[in-house]
């Protein structure tokens, strides 16, 4: 894993976007401490309540720790995620 670079893309509708983002602005410290090097979020232009979210780790372990964390779950749902999120990992090759 050269440098080791790992995306995650996790993708989801959620009930209201406005309220999601306050949820997950909020929980900045978390991913801080889950080791989140970069994060971005995008909306579908047709449907601004489908999210897409790349989180960057510098480990495939922290971000598979992050990915299983229950508390990730709970803050979802506590965040108006509507159905069960699609998630990529992808390491860097290069």
């Amino acid at each position: 894993m050269a440098n080791g670079k790992v995306l995650a893309v996790v993708s989801h509708p959620v009930k209201d976007f406005a309220a999601w983002k306050v949820m997950y602005d909020g929980a900045e410290p978390v991913r801080q401490k889950a080791g989140v090097t970069g994060a971005e979020v995008f909306q579908d232009p047709a449907d601004p309540n489908k999210i897409v979210v790349i989180h960057r780790f510098p480990s495939l372990e922290a971000a598979q720790a992050f990915l299983a964390d229950p508390g990730l779950k709970d803050a979802m749902m506590k965040g108006g995620v509507t159905a069960p999120p699609t998630v990529l990992l992808a390491v860097a090759t290069a």
